[in-house]
């Protein structure tokens, strides 16, 4: 990724007003510059925010400290601090207060307002090549950022159906297991059921089986002493029959 044309203007006391009664500004201004070119902005912005506390309407000693928490990072008080460069009306370099207004924006991937304040740096002084760059820069940033959260939401959409469709296969599945549950359920139940059954019955057969027995004995005798009755009336009959002959002489 092209990175953004930062624009950093300390500005040294030729700026500053050199009357007496403005002298400690200027030596304040001095020492912040002094920390900022020596890299030590930690200090500089101590130094300038000092300075620009005593004096807030002083244009120049608010960007000095935009600057140097620009560089710290601190994108908060870098914004303030260049907000208050801009009520200095007669701060003569608004195009450059508005571009490192918009660099923050756009460390902060707040593209639509760096945008904005490129726009602004631009009008102040159309010859600003640095703000034109990142004002192309930014809104190409934008663009990428919108086709990304347009992806995002399409992604976050696909995935909400995947998830819905998803949850409804996990539902019908769980039903299906309670089904099933149920079915082997009833199953086991008619098993217990039958098995119950069967044993019952098995008992009550093993419970009329003597009587049954007793029963086909009893048949059995009657049947026997029948038999032998018959066998007996047979044999008197044939007695008879005999003694009837041998009286009569006759044996045809």
């Amino acid at each position: 990724m092209k990175k953004i044309i930062i624009t950093f203007l300390i500005f040294k006391v030729a700026i500053l007003s050199a009357e007496i009664i403005t002298y400690p500004k200027v030596l304040q201004n001095l020492k912040g510059i002094e920390k900022y070119e020596n890299k030590e902005y930690d200090q500089a912005a101590n130094e300038f925010q000092e300075n620009a506390l005593k004096h807030p309407d002083d244009g120049v000693l608010q960007f000095n400290s935009g600057n140097a928490y620009y560089k710290l990072g601190d994108w908060e008080k870098a914004k303030n601090s260049y907000k208050m460069a801009l009520r200095d009306d007669n701060f003569p370099l608004k195009s450059e207060v508005y571009h490192n207004l918009g660099n923050v924006n756009f460390q902060e991937k707040n593209f639509k307002e760096a945008i904005k304040n490129y726009r602004n740096a631009l009008q102040a002084d159309p010859q600003n090549m640095a703000a034109r760059y990142n004002y192309e820069l930014a809104s190409k940033m934008l663009q990428k950022q919108q086709q990304q959260k347009q992806q995002n939401k399409q992604n976050q959409d696909q995935n909400k159906d995947k998830n819905k469709d998803k949850n409804k296969q996990k539902q019908q599945q769980e039903q299906q297991n309670k089904d099933e549950q149920k079915q082997n359920k009833q199953k086991q139940q008619q098993q217990n059921e039958k098995e119950q059954k069967e044993k019952k019955s098995k008992q009550e057969q093993q419970k009329i089986k003597p009587e049954e027995k007793k029963k086909k004995q009893d048949a059995e005798k009657i049947l026997q002493a029948l038999l032998q009755k018959e066998k007996e009336e047979q044999k008197k009959a044939k007695q008879k029959l005999d003694t009837t002959k041998k009286k009569s002489g006759k044996y045809w």
